[in-house]
């Protein structure tokens, strides 16, 4: 009995509870939803329309201040106070916008009340919220029977009846929002009268649900991973009761519960995909789905954490730069050979060495002891019978190379130094 009453009053003091515990691998958690702690009055009225009569009177109630503890109430109007009392309730009977609280609180949300010395009057509920049932009456002056009545929106019939049945909905939606009228004949003179226009507001019960991962920040692989679907009831709705399920990939992974909260066992590549919840209230007449969430799942090795992962990325570049400089030294080796080995190939024996051009016919030395005859380089001496004829053996050096200058026109250190031995015939 003492726990019960422990976890009561801790709910009532934080709004929402949630219990947790976490084995590796499983799953402990028990949570509730609780509407958030009213901070404020919340005005209401006897009969629960916003149009009346002139003769007619109505009673307003302040609640939910006996929770706060506070002391006489005291009651406004056009947002002054206009009278003060002990006790909860009050009569009024004039048009107005009226509002309560006390000496400790804030003022409690407006509301407008309209009296009217009309014959005619379309009598509307003053709170309405999304799936609430609602009934739209035309009612004629001290109760009279009216016949033919007609219901319109925003100017526009919407539903005839003859004996003045009410206009019903079933379940409120937001679309139901609008200007509303009715007219219809009066018996006792057979007079056709109008309605004066009323504003029908329809409120949001809850907003549409987020969720969320609550512990995101510690999510590791194989750990469990807790989803929150949150959303909110209004004040005036705190003891409603909502439910709430999840889906995952098309496919019911839990059915409406009233806990807000979903734990996934393990963060495997088994859980990835998208998720989404649903918040629906106690009759179902309003559900609201949440945008889906897309949980990517991680093979069976611990989550790096995003520091550890920068530096196993730098490392990992480095070593493909290495290997990439490697690669590009082995080739650039291998090719200077290559240049290399072409430089140095084998001469012609059968030519002698082979001098680059065409061979070109030389001038005889001029000397006393020789007759003048034509000298001839790179032609090895086949043809002995010749006569008059001097073949040469021609060997060459390079010199070693300078820096390559700018001006193009040879220069002496350009040549190459060539040496010949004569060979007669």
């Amino acid at each position: 009995m003492l726990l019960k009453v422990t976890v009561l009053l801790l709910a009532l003091s934080i709004g929402k509870s949630d219990f947790r515990a976490t084995v590796p691998g499983i799953c402990i958690a028990f949570s509730f939803y609780i509407s958030d702690v009213i901070t404020k009055p919340i005005l209401s009225l006897q009969p629960p329309w916003t149009t009346f009569f002139s003769y007619e009177k109505v009673h307003l109630t302040c609640g939910h201040l006996d929770l706060m503890g506070l002391g006489d109430i005291l009651w406004y109007k056009e947002g002054k106070k206009f009278h003060q009392t002990s006790r909860k309730t009050t009569v009024i009977s004039q048009s107005g916008q009226y509002s309560c609280g006390s000496q400790d609180s804030a003022l409690s949300d407006p509301m407008n009340i309209t009296f009217y010395n009309d014959w005619l009057i379309l009598q509307t509920p003053y709170s309405v919220f999304e799936g609430d049932a609602v009934i739209l009456q035309c009612q004629g002056w001290k109760k009279a029977k009216l016949s033919k009545v007609t219901f319109y929106k925003w100017r526009n019939p919407i539903y005839f009846t003859k004996e003045n049945k009410p206009l019903s909905i079933e379940a409120a939606r937001i679309e139901h929002r609008g200007q509303y009228s009715c007219n219809g004949y009066m018996k006792s003179g057979n007079i056709h009268e109008n309605s004066k226009p009323v504003i029908l507001q329809v409120q949001e019960l809850f907003p549409q649900p987020e969720l969320r991962i609550k512990n995101s920040t510690e999510a590791m692989s194989e750990s469990p991973m807790t989803l929150s679907c949150e959303t909110q009831l209004p004040p005036q709705r705190s003891a409603s009761r909502l439910y709430f399920s999840f889906y995952k990939d098309n496919r019911t992974i839990r059915g409406r519960d009233q806990s807000t909260e979903y734990c996934i066992p393990a963060t495997i590549m088994a859980d990835a995909g998208f998720y989404w919840c649903v918040a629906a209230s106690e009759d179902g007449q309003v559900q609201k789905q949440s945008l889906r969430l897309e949980i990517q799942g991680s093979t069976s090795l611990p989550m790096v954490p995003m520091g550890h992962r920068r530096i196993q990325l730098v490392l990992g570049i480095t070593l493909v730069l290495f290997g990439l400089t490697g690669i590009t030294a082995v080739f650039l080796y291998y090719f200077r050979l290559l240049k290399k080995a072409e430089g140095t190939a084998a001469p012609d024996p059968a030519r002698g060495p082979f001098i680059p051009g065409t061979p070109e016919t030389l001038k005889a030395s001029s000397s006393q002891d020789l007759e003048s005859c034509p000298v001839y380089t790179n032609v090895s001496p086949q043809d002995k019978k010749s006569e008059n004829v001097l073949y040469s053996v021609v060997f060459s050096r390079k010199q070693r190379k300078k820096a390559i200058s700018k001006d193009p026109s040879p220069r002496e250190e350009d040549s190459s130094v060539i040496y010949s031995n004569l060979v007669l015939p």
